[in-house]
C-alpha cells in the first residue's frame, strides 16, 4: 500500500501517510520510509481542489504524492517481488519522462473526478466532460449487451456480492471493535428515506463508486514505523490503499460527517476554501493582493457596490470626499472645521441610515443641509 489515513474526528485532525520521490546523485528514489501530514480534516482534498489541472499544477502533484503508485499502475511487471527497501529506481532522464507521460495519460481523469467532487458539493463544475464520460459509460453498457458478454456481466455481479460480503465481515469488526460507531450506523440506517435522503443516497453511491481497493486496518505499524503514535489520539481504525483517489474520497466523507462542514469557492479568487463560520462564506483568508486577503478585499468591493446601487451613499461619500479634498487644496481652519463634523455627524447619520432608523428623505435632506452650510 502506498497511502494510509487515519481521522481523529475529536480533534479534528487527519494523518496522511505517502511516499515522496528522492533526488539524490543524478537518480530519483521512491521514498523508503513514510511521510506524515497531520493536518485539521478535509484539508488534503482541499488541496486537490485547488490544483489547477491544465497548467503545472496536475505535475506538481504527482511529483509530490502519487509517482509511485502511479507508475506501477501503469507498468506493473517492473514492480520488484518481496521486501524491498527501494523499490523505484530511475535515472533523471527515466523519472521526467515518464512523469511527463504520466501526466498526458492521467490528467483527464483527474479532471473528471475533480468536477465530480463539484457536483457532488453542488458547487459549479463542467458539465461537458461529466456527459461525455457519462456517454461513454453507457455506450460501453451498451456494447457489453449486445455482444453477449455475459462472462463478463457474471463478474461484475460476483465483484458486487464479494463487496457485499465484505461490508458484512466489516460492520462485524465495527460491532467487536466499535460498539457505539455500529449502533449510530443502525439507527442511522432504520431511519425512514425522504426524497432529500434519496438524492444525497444516490450521489453518495457515485462518489463510492470511485474507490478502487480501500481496505480498513485496526493496526497502525505504518506509522509507528515513521514515528507517529496514533494511540495518542481517538483513532479506532486507519485506511489504507494503493490508490490516491481512494484517499480522496474516504477524506470526503469522513469530512462531511460533520454537517457543520463546508467547501465554497472564493467569490474574489475562485480557490475553494472552508469557512471559519456561516457568514464568512463568500470570501477566503488567503493574501491576495497588497498584503490583504481576500476577504478584506472583498469587504471594500461590497461597500463600494453597495455605493454605486445606492444613489444617497453615493451621494454622502461624494459630499465627504469634496469636503476633504477642500481640507487638500486649502487647509483653512474653516474647511478643517466642516469636514471633521461631517466626519463626526455623517457617521452617525449613514449608520441610522443603514440601520433603517432614519428615512432615505431624511438623509439626503441631511446631506443637501450640509452642503449649503
Amino acid at each position: 500500500m502506498y497511502f494510509y489515513i487515519a481521522f481523529d474526528k475529536n480533534s479534528n485532525n487527519e494523518f496522511l501517510l505517502y511516499k515522496d520521490m528522492v533526488h539524490k546523485d543524478k537518480m530519483y528514489y521512491s521514498e523508503p520510509m513514510f511521510k506524515c501530514i497531520n493536518m485539521p480534516i478535509g484539508s488534503f482534498f482541499l488541496h486537490f481542489l485547488n490544483i489547477d489541472l491544465l497548467d503545472v499544477g496536475l505535475g506538481n502533484f504527482i511529483r509530490k504524492f502519487c509517482y509511485e503508485s502511479l507508475y506501477y499502475e501503469k507498468y506493473p511487471n517492473k514492480k520488484k517481488d518481496g521486501l524491498n527497501f527501494v523499490s523505484l529506481e530511475l535515472t533523471e532522464e527515466e523519472y521526467l519522462r515518464n512523469l511527463f507521460q504520466l501526466i498526458d495519460d492521467e490528467w483527464e481523469d483527474f479532471y473528471y473526478i475533480k468536477n465530480v467532487f463539484l457536483k457532488f458539493l453542488k458547487l459549479p463544475y463542467d458539465s461537458s466532460i461529466m456527459n461525455d464520460y457519462e456517454d461513454e459509460f453507457e455506450d460501453d453498457n451498451n456494447n457489453l449487451i449486445t455482444t453477449g458478454n455475459v462472462d463478463f456481466l457474471k463478474q461484475f455481479d460476483d465483484y458486487y456480492y464479494s463487496k457485499s460480503k465484505l461490508f458484512d465481515e466489516y460492520l462485524e469488526k465495527i460491532k467487536i471493535n466499535n460498539p457505539k460507531l455500529y449502533d449510530e450506523y443502525k439507527n442511522q440506517s432504520s431511519n425512514e428515506m425522504n426524497e432529500d435522503n434519496v438524492t444525497n443516497f444516490l450521489n453518495d453511491i457515485n462518489i463510492t463508486g470511485l474507490i478502487s481497493n480501500l481496505s480498513l486496518e485496526f493496526t497502525f505499524i505504518p506509522y509507528f514505523l515513521c514515528g507517529v503514535n496514533l494511540l495518542n489520539y481517538n483513532i479506532p481504525y486507519c485506511f489504507s490503499t494503493s490508490n490516491i483517489i481512494d484517499i480522496l474520497v474516504i477524506e470526503l466523507k469522513e469530512f462531511l460527517t460533520d454537517k457543520r462542514h463546508i467547501i465554497k469557492q472564493c467569490k474574489n479568487c475562485g480557490k475553494y476554501f472552508i469557512p471559519k463560520n456561516l457568514r464568512d462564506i463568500k470570501y477566503c483568508d488567503n493574501f491576495f493582493k497588497d498584503n490583504k486577503t481576500c476577504k478584506q478585499i472583498g469587504k471594500e468591493i461590497s461597500y463600494k457596490n453597495s455605493l454605486k446601487e445606492d444613489k444617497l451613499l453615493d451621494m454622502y461619500r461624494k459630499r465627504y470626499l469634496s469636503l476633504a479634498s477642500s481640507v487638500s487644496h486649502y487647509g483653512t481652519d474653516k474647511a478643517i472645521a466642516r469636514f471633521e463634523k461631517y466626519k463626526k455627524d455623517g457617521a452617525i447619520m449613514k449608520k441610522k441610515y443603514i440601520e433603517k432608523k432614519i428615512s432615505g428623505e431624511e438623509f439626503e435632506k441631511w446631506i443637501k443641509e450640509i452642503k449649503e452650510q
